[in-house]
């Protein structure tokens, strides 16, 4: 589940290899008896490849920033660890192969609390972090006197600009522990996710990818709407049998078992494929779930051509 861990400083051990994807849920989605190896497959890579799971979605030290003083904290890498221990209980399996009740309180706290932290902590969401940094800084200097107060709706704010020199000079160390903090209380954006409906779609058979960015956030428009959306719909495959949908249809029943239309995944992959940083996982040869997504193509290109042809 941890990364691995090395001597730090004064004999510390401080986590280097830090997986961004958990261990644990990738083995739910593993290829071989011994839940080791997972299927993985690129954007650009020219094959598939069945990789060892503590081989992919991992960077070094992305949850160990480096402190000014020039030594490592991976206290955050530590706190996901202890999260990723439900990835190993028995709730979690019971959710991936059998109907649990996912209007269950406590069942439903555990999945905000986990869909919103495999969320924030995907290094996409770094990346994101960074080009608003660079975003504001380049903003900001172009004003010969930084702003004194800034208005939010009806609100008028003070800002507080004593510290802009720091923010405007922070380097990628500086920008990673102010993101690890913001990993850190991915537990505040759950409480919006227990205002959404939560379903799940299930298959006869086990025909779900995942990605090295399993949670989706989708929306009609393609754009960032807002978790409150009316057409937001987020989703996160939990099994290769079940993928976990949270929407804001509150108009349709909550906790409901959808199965999965026409027996068809590639509207579902496809959302993975799409989502993904750069790989796609599972336990299902590539080649197998790109030729789905091929012919589900095709479908979709025929029906639109007889379309316009009877119009």
């Amino acid at each position: 589940m941890g990364g691995q861990r090395v001597g730090g400083d004064m004999g510390k051990q401080v986590t280097k290899r830090c997986h961004w994807v958990s261990q644990a849920y990738l083995k739910t989605f593993a290829a071989d008896e011994r839940r080791e190896k997972i299927w993985r497959f690129g954007k650009t890579d020219c094959e598939p490849e069945l990789k060892p799971i503590e081989k992919v979605a991992v960077k070094f030290h992305l949850y160990a920033p480096r402190s000014p003083a020039g030594d490592r904290d991976d206290a955050v890498e530590r706190k996901l660890s202890e999260l990723e221990r439900w990835f190993d209980h028995p709730i979690w399996k019971a959710l991936g192969t059998t109907d649990m009740d996912l209007t269950w309180e406590p069942l439903r706290k555990i999945l905000a609390l986990i869909v919103a932290t495999t969320y924030v902590r995907n290094p996409r969401q770094f990346d994101t972090w960074k080009n608003v940094h660079r975003q504001m800084v380049g903003e900001l200097s172009r004003f010969e006197t930084l702003p004194t107060h800034m208005t939010i709706g009806a609100e008028r704010r003070t800002i507080d600009n004593s510290d802009w020199p720091l923010f405007r000079d922070a380097d990628d160390e500086d920008m990673k522990r102010a993101w690890n903090s913001h990993v850190a209380s991915a537990g505040d954006i759950a409480p919006l996710l227990l205002g959404m409906r939560m379903v799940m779609v299930t298959a006869e058979e086990p025909v779900f990818i995942t990605s090295d960015h399993p949670v989706i956030v989708n929306h009609p428009s393609l754009l960032f709407k807002g978790l409150r959306d009316p057409e937001t719909t987020i989703s996160l495959p939990v099994s290769p049998t079940r993928t976990l949908v949270l929407d804001n249809r509150h108009g349709e029943p909550d906790g409901v078992y959808y199965p999965l239309a026409e027996q068809n995944p590639a509207p579902w992959n496809l959302l993975q494929w799409r989502g993904s940083i750069e790989h796609m996982f599972s336990h299902r040869h590539p080649d197998e779930v790109c030729s789905e997504l091929v012919a589900d193509e095709d479908r979709m290109m025929a029906a639109s051509q007889r379309r316009w042809i009877c119009e």
